[in-house]
């Protein structure tokens, strides 16, 4: 669906330097997928979501849609072209002085549908019902809360039937239960439209619980991508760490404490692997935390234990969690919770 090819953006700087926001980007994003590009704040997920619809130009490189440069297009073909992809933003951009019905057939209007009213309203009725909001039609977004107002957009941006929807950083604005209704919106269009939906975030959890690859941009340099669970469970980059390790407030350890991240999905949740450690080699590790995660269709769980003091009872315990299957164990300098 989506070919990013050595894609590059530079913006000129006062003193007449360049600043590289994104630097040989190289990504594919297939048919009908939900795609997570995952960074923290400053990595260049923005002005890459931006280039992937060229609302900004990239200094080079292509963006290919369907098979077609999109970098290549004149001003009209491009237009064009721009009504496959939608975005969904942060902060709704809804028109304030717009009934929920009037903002939804808005892009029907710029598409040059203005002589027909009343398809368009029956096309906006339709999509309202597909939100879950039938019953807003006449309703202003001073009158909707957010999650509403993100359901009206997400309304909007599908008046033009697309093929790809962009969503930069869509539930930041959120509480955390009405994220989670909006992530499984996107996930059931997703599946009944068949729509590829490419998710900007700086959010793990958000990327776990919907996509199914994710690409990790840090400094505008893609550091890892993959499958979800694959990256969940071993993740190969500094970046990809900072990103997959819970956030929050920091464990404190003993100095002289080592530390190991255990990670296992449901098919090797059989074998108790703590008290396994402990009945076959004689060896007892403390748990400093344990959660679980659902990833796509499985459940995975995460625990930090501390290794014992002694570096040959904690070599043969390492030795042992890595020979564990469907377990990845890999020890850790530094853990937040």
């Amino acid at each position: 669906m989506i070919e990013i090819k050595q894609l590059c953006k530079s913006f000129p700087m006062p003193d007449g330097s360049q600043l590289q926001a994104l630097d040989n980007i190289n990504l594919t994003i297939n048919d009908g997928e939900i795609f997570g590009i995952i960074g923290l704040s400053g990595a260049g997920k923005s002005t890459l979501v931006r280039c992937i619809n060229l609302l900004e130009r990239p200094t080079s490189g292509q963006v290919l849609l369907d098979g077609k440069d999109l970098t290549a297009m004149g001003p009209k073909e491009l237009r064009k072209a721009r009504q496959g992809m939608s975005m969904i933003f942060q902060g709704f951009n809804l028109l304030m002085q717009r009934t929920a019905l009037e903002n939804i057939c808005f892009p029907l209007e710029l598409n040059g549908l203005r002589g027909e009213a009343g398809w368009r309203k029956k096309r906006a009725r339709e999509l309202l019902e597909i939100v879950g909001l039938p019953d807003k039609a006449d309703s202003y977004p001073s009158q909707l809360s957010g999650g509403q107002k993100q359901r009206i957009a997400i309304a909007r941006a599908l008046a033009s039937d697309p093929k790809v929807l962009l969503c930069d950083e869509a539930t930041s604005a959120l509480d955390p239960t009405t994220t989670q209704s909006i992530l499984a919106l996107l996930k059931e269009l997703n599946r009944s439209l068949g729509v590829t939906v490419v998710v900007i975030t700086h959010e793990m959890r958000v990327v776990q619980q919907i996509c199914s690859r994710v690409a990790i941009l840090d400094g505008g340099v893609i550091q890892e991508e993959g499958a979800v669970a694959d990256i969940f469970s071993n993740p190969r980059t500094e970046a990809g760490r900072r990103l997959v390790m819970p956030e929050g407030k920091k464990i404190h350890v003993l100095p002289e404490n080592r530390l190991v991240r255990l990670v296992f999905n449901g098919a090797s949740a059989g074998e108790p692997i703590i008290s396994g450690l402990a009945a076959k080699q004689g060896i007892m590790l403390n748990i400093i935390s344990a959660d679980t995660r659902s990833i796509g269709d499985e459940t995975f769980g995460e625990m930090v234990l501390g290794l014992p003091q002694d570096e040959t009872e904690a070599a043969r315990a390492l030795i042992y969690l890595r020979e564990v299957p469907g377990v990845t164990a890999e020890e850790v300098t530094d853990y937040v919770q």
